[in-house]
């Protein structure tokens, strides 16, 4: 298998208020696993976190957003920390799995990372707006579904991930058009990480390191 960064053990953006165990989660479960092979290969949840968050930020360094992309990488499928989500590997229910990152990205006060992970498989979401109800599709009605307990509980992550804090690159920040723009080019970075990494685990053949590999297929997005 390809070589795999090491992520050292940090103090999370959300400080010991991460540590804490919430009610109801399963602590049985020894291993979480994000997916399974056909051949019965297993890959953890950890692992492809940490493997999706490496290309993520690979992808993002040209336009000064590696720490945003490893955020987003770090924290996209946190909701497979979850019994539920266990079970639908054995063929269970679909779980919400999207939302759970987003949410802890949304406690970081990362609202860009918040948005790439929360619309990471079915597409960037309507923001919505604060009086959205919980059962509304947009961002911030998946963000009250979260606070009112309509989600899977998921946190073991904790044990296994910590989550970076960081500043996205200045120009995010200029003005809205600015920062809807950031979210869509994170977005693509953290999508095409999350699919590669998938894929090379499925098909059991080494993805290796795309550091680079940007340059070869589109001009510098410097002039932009």
């Amino acid at each position: 298998p390809p070589a795999m960064r090491k992520f050292p053990r940090r103090r999370s953006c959300l400080g010991s208020a991460s540590k804490t165990w919430p009610r109801g989660e399963d602590t049985e479960i020894m291993q979480y696993l994000a997916h399974i092979a056909a051949d019965g290969r297993e890959q953890t949840v950890q692992a492809h976190l940490e493997g999706t968050a490496v290309l993520a930020a690979q992808f993002a360094r040209p336009f000064g957003a590696e720490g945003q992309a490893e955020l987003a990488g770090l924290a996209h499928d946190l909701g497979k920390y979850s019994a539920a989500f266990q079970r639908r590997l054995q063929g269970g229910p679909k779980v919400d799995h999207s939302t759970a990152g987003a949410v802890e990205c949304w406690k970081c006060k990362q609202p860009f990372a918040a948005f790439a992970v929360a619309g990471h498989h079915g597409g960037l979401p309507d923001g919505g707006g604060r009086g959205d109800g919980p059962e509304a599709a947009t961002f911030w009605g998946r963000i009250k579904r979260a606070g009112r307990g309509g989600l899977e509980p998921y946190g073991a992550w904790a044990r296994e991930v910590s989550l970076p804090g960081g500043q996205p690159p200045p120009f995010a920040k200029q003005n809205p058009g600015a920062g809807m723009f950031f979210i869509r080019m994170l977005y693509s970075c953290l999508v095409d990480a999350d699919f590669l990494d998938t894929e090379a685990f499925m098909s059991g053949k080494p993805r290796g390191s795309c550091s680079g590999c940007w340059k070869k297929k589109a001009p510098s997005i410097r002039p932009l």
